[in-house]
């Protein structure tokens, strides 16, 4: 059994005193010269359930001054409202548009520059390996909120080691039939058709939303590697052809509230999301082609999902008892064929893998709110996560030379006993939210005939603080500790390929990543602005990235590694507010300095520090009467991230611009369209070097989308408040601190 996990209680407090002092620093400045009022208490269940239904009546990402959503002391609220942006495309490209979140060309999500962010939607995580693929089936426009929490307290899971980041389903409770239907098409050939029905009558309701999707992109591929030293170079040019599909049934759910303190539901999610991978290349030597090579990938994931919510309010403000109840089953099943087909003499090459992956899981979460004297309060809980994998990985050679063949099986069990426990409480004009968590953790692996069992117990400890400034400045600082376990697949040391000559692989012998992060935060509202300033500060041991090598059979491998110590400390500023009647903006940017251990193929370790950096632009002009028809709304948006680092890689940066224009064309019809990387300019560019390998990668980017969509509104639907109206100012694209 591993010790309990024993953070350095006087490093901890030095840190935050740093973040507090930079923090009133900044603060001087802008700090009014008058007696600051205690904070605000925390939201009551009834009122978090009364913002529930008022986000009904909104159309943009936004963030509400109280009552509605708000900064909470460990967590932000952004809520998706019928967004124009929203209205035509998915939640995987509108990810990117969230404050402190960050898509890359190849995917990768990233929260205030931090990887192995846990995405959730309705609380429940999305498996890794579907994550793309579900996200491109969810409508944007299906999307009643976002919770961003970038430094999880104890309550949440002490696996999410880079933040959570979770896509809250939009639910309707006006009487009689409602919702919306909506279809949309694209330039490349991408559509989806979508009809998200809700009924209700007393105290029962009906609700889901069923739709199918399909896409596609085409690249240019080329890549250059040298053996070092002195090694000849080759070259490899060729075409990436992608395609998605798929179909949802998502919150199938039937909602029964028998009186106002009381609520329930179940809640059935399903649904099959496809891809395909085409890339054909020719592999050059100084001398000329060597070989053509072709590449054929289909991946096919099944979700089946089944969630019970049970809620009761007490006599008394956040008197409240939750339990969450979740069942689910993840199929993936993947296949590749490659084929080499020499430039001159010789015999054909073709072999092919296949994986299948199933994973069944269930959860039991309970948490209790107590509400003590004045405006203290107690939140404690009970979680019990069980998951369990079975994992299959084959090779077969078809014709001529190829990788040896093998088979491999792999079957992982995991379960957590978690229990927490925070208490909320004011001492003069601050608020204190400490926390402790504590986490029993088993997993049992069998492969190849070898069978490990693990068991892990640790304390996570975590505290937030507020301070109200003046009535407009606040400023949160908080710590907390994280673990980052490795994933079954990642401890599978079977070959995966991802290309002709090229595979991935676990790594049995990984080491989970312990994290200590410290945030202070200024948050400045007034006159519908707002401004925010992050000040972050991440230590973690044992990392784990990406090294790569080439094996004995001359196929060129990635396996993940523990690599040593890792800190980043960064910095991010939030900038948005109204410019007249019509006119909004919104600005983000945020820079970090990466200091991590660099493995060497001889196993020594070297230090390496690198600055990161990334950020958002928006600009937003509307009619101020988004209710009339005919009204419009435009919106223009850049996004541009610098280059990331890991311990042998190298992303290069890029940079995007969309544009969208939303027409009220009817009473119930909206028309959206959408310009999507205007410049064409999201090249992905990617470098791997080594002691004794040198790789560097291009695909480029997949070409301008203009998406149109039309979304029709039946029964009830939302109405946009005028431009002047309310909570907190108008409301602002791009989401508020």
């Amino acid at each position: 059994m591993a010790n309990s996990a024993k953070p350095d209680a006087m490093g901890t407090f030095n840190r935050l005193t740093l973040l507090l002092s930079a923090s009133l620093a900044f603060a001087a400045s802008a700090a009014h010269a008058q007696q600051s009022p205690p904070p605000a208490p925390a939201p009551t269940a009834e009122a978090d359930a009364a913002a529930a239904d008022d986000e009904t009546q909104s159309d943009e990402i936004v963030v509400l001054a109280q009552p509605g959503d708000q900064i909470r002391i460990d967590r932000r609220t952004y809520t998706l409202r019928d967004d124009a942006t929203a209205q035509s495309t998915n939640m995987f490209d509108v990810l990117g548009r969230i404050p402190s979140v960050s898509v890359s060309p190849a995917g990768d999500v990233t929260l205030l520059g931090a990887d192995n962010v846990v995405i959730q939607i309705n609380g429940q995580p999305v498996p890794g390996q579907n994550l793309e693929q579900v996200l491109r089936g969810l409508p944007g426009a299906n999307v009643e909120r976002i919770e961003v929490i970038t430094n999880p307290s104890a309550q949440y899971s002490a696996a999410a080691s880079g933040g959570i980041i979770n896509i809250i389903t939009r639910q309707r409770f006006d009487s009689g039939l409602s919702g919306n239907f909506q279809v949309s098409a694209d330039t490349l050939g991408g559509y989806h058709v979508g009809i998200a029905p809700n009924w209700s009558n007393g105290p029962w309701s009906l609700s889901g939303q069923i739709g199918i999707y399909s896409g596609g992109q085409e690249s240019d591929l080329a890549r250059e590697r040298r053996d070092i030293p002195g090694g000849a170079l080759t070259t490899e040019d060729g075409v990436r052809e992608m395609e998605w599909d798929g179909w949802y049934a998502s919150r199938l759910q039937a909602g029964y509230n028998p009186n106002e303190r009381t609520r329930m539901s179940l809640a059935y999610d399903t649904g099959q999301h496809n891809f395909g991978l085409t890339q054909s290349s020719t592999l050059s030597d100084a001398l000329g082609p060597v070989s053509s090579r072709l590449s054929q990938t289909s991946n096919t994931g099944d979700q089946n999902e089944l969630t019970f919510n049970f809620q009761r309010n007490g006599d008394q403000p956040r008197e409240l008892f939750k339990l969450d109840i979740n069942v689910s089953e993840y199929i993936n099943s993947s296949g590749n064929l490659y084929t080499i087909t020499p430039a001159g003499p010789g015999a054909i090459s073709q072999y092919q893998t296949r994986s299948e992956t199933e994973m069944r899981a269930a959860g039991l979460t309970a948490d209790f709110e107590r509400p003590l004297s004045g405006e203290n309060f107690l939140t404690y809980g009970l979680s019990a996560d069980t998951t369990s994998q079975d994992i299959v990985n084959r090779l077969d050679t078809l014709a001529g030379a190829g990788p040896p063949d093998y088979q491999a099986t792999l079957q992982g069990d995991e379960q957590t006993l978690a229990g927490y426990l925070t208490y909320q409480f004011d001492t003069g004009d601050w608020t204190w939210l400490p926390g402790l968590r504590s986490e029993t953790y088993r997993r049992e692996v069998i492969s190849g005939g070898l069978e490990t069992d693990t068991t892990d117990s640790r304390l996570f400890p975590s505290i937030h603080i507020r301070r109200a400034l003046t009535p407009a400045l606040n400023i949160d600082l908080s710590y907390t500790s994280r673990i980052q376990r490795p994933g079954i697949q990642q401890l599978d040391p079977a070959l995966r390929f991802t290309d002709s000559g090229r595979a991935q692989s676990g790594n049995p012998d990984l080491e989970p990543t312990t994290t200590d992060a410290y945030e202070a935060n200024l948050i400045y509202q007034r006159n519908g602005a707002s401004y925010s300033v992050t000040f972050f500060d991440r230590i973690s041991d044992d990392i784990v990235s990406q090294f790569t090598d080439v094996n004995p059979d001359g196929v060129i491998v990635t396996s993940p590694v523990n690599a040593g110590t890792s800190e980043q400390r960064g910095l991010q500023v939030l900038l948005r507010g109204p410019i007249g009647e019509r006119w909004r903006y919104s600005l983000s940017g945020n820079v970090l300095n990466r200091e991590f251990d660099v493995l060497t193929s001889g196993g020594g370790i070297t230090r390496r520090n690198e600055i990161e950096y990334g950020g958002l632009a928006q600009l937003d002009w509307r009619d101020p009467d988004q209710n009339a028809v005919g009204a419009d709304q435009l919106q223009f948006e850049l996004r541009f991230n610098g280059p990331r680092y890991g311990i042998q890689t190298e992303i290069d940066p890029f940079f995007m611009a969309n544009l969208t224009w939303r027409r009220r064309v009817s009473e119930r019809l909206f028309a959206v369209f959408m310009v999507h990387d205007i410049f064409n300019s999201t090249d992905q560019i990617s470098q791997i070097v080594t002691d004794d390998y040198y790789e560097r990668t291009e695909y480029s980017a997949a070409g301008t989308r203009a998406r149109i969509a039309l979304t029709y509104q039946f029964g009830s639907g939302p109405q946009r408040p005028p431009q002047d109206q309310g909570p907190g100012g108008p409301p602002i694209p791009g989401g508020g601190p």
